[in-house]
């Protein structure tokens, strides 16, 4: 049942009965802190509200916060740090079905192996050997243009990653910048070399949340049902009910199921 099928009343019933476990997992999907204190006090919530309440078992919760970090992996740090924890208090032996790259990413973090690696590192190598994706992740605009006048820059790179959501091709500079939100780069690339706005740009700017960059992309391609699955994930009912009321695109249930979005499932 999606939310405009659904009296507001019985609508902010069913909101205000489920609010814990929504609030807990918009908390993990909104996740903008590495701070050690602010990270132990989303533990504690997620703890309370989903492991203590029964609501979710330990191993599925881990599951759950490791398939987070491609959608905002900025703050990957964090989620693995939120991952442990879980698996220290409640002695978690065994995860199934989760990405390579959290198997890699935790083990060279903690040293504790919940799989296999296989290849991942080398695909993680571009990322984690070319500044200029860090700049765009930091929206360091200093640092972004220092590296966009070497000679040799290659302002139609693309890059192909785990750390990102799957996609058919690489993603392009500008489309980096969508999804992280910077802004400062995104204007940047618009202004110097006239970077083509794709309808990815448009998909990934609800991940990265920035005002100006969705505006700026809505002027050049018109939202799909991509946009809606992005939107789904943001947890960010203003972003969903805008789809909604201005696109007449459809609430897909099934994405609301698999990244735990009951506010927009209701």
């Amino acid at each position: 049942m999606s939310n405009q099928d659904i009296r507001p009343d019985k609508y902010n019933e069913l909101r205000s009965v489920n609010k814990n476990y929504i609030d807990s997992y918009a908390a993990l999907y909104q996740l903008k802190t590495e701070n050690e204190e602010d990270l132990s006090s989303i533990y504690k919530m997620i703890k309370t509200e989903l492991i203590d309440s029964k609501k979710c078992r330990p191993a599925y919760l881990v599951k759950d916060i490791l398939d987070i970090i491609p959608y905002n992996n900025r703050y990957t740090k964090s989620y693995l740090k939120l991952a442990k924890f879980i698996i220290d208090d409640f002695h978690v032996t065994t995860v199934l079905d989760i990405p390579t790259l959290s198997v890699y990413l935790f083990d060279e973090e903690y040293g504790i192996k919940l799989g296999k690696t296989e290849e991942t590192k080398q695909l993680l190598k571009p990322f984690l050997e070319n500044p200029i994706f860090r700049a765009i992740m930091n929206n360091n605009i200093e640092a972004f243009i220092a590296i966009t006048e070497r000679e040799g820059f290659d302002k139609d790179q693309e890059l192909h990653s785990y750390l990102y959501p799957p996609n058919t091709r690489g993603y392009s500079l500008l489309e980096l910048c969508c999804y992280h939100g910077a802004v400062d780069c995104f204007k940047f690339l618009r202004t110097k070399f006239n970077s083509r706005v794709t309808d990815t740009c448009l998909e990934l700017s609800f991940l990265g949340g920035n005002p100006e960059i969705m505006s700026e992309c809505l002027k050049h391609t018109e939202p799909y049902f991509n946009c809606m699955k992005y939107a789904i994930i943001s947890h960010n009912i203003d972003f969903v009910t805008f789809l909604v009321n201005e696109y007449n695109i459809e609430i897909d249930l099934y994405d609301c199921i698999n990244h735990k979005n009951l506010e927009s499932f209701l």
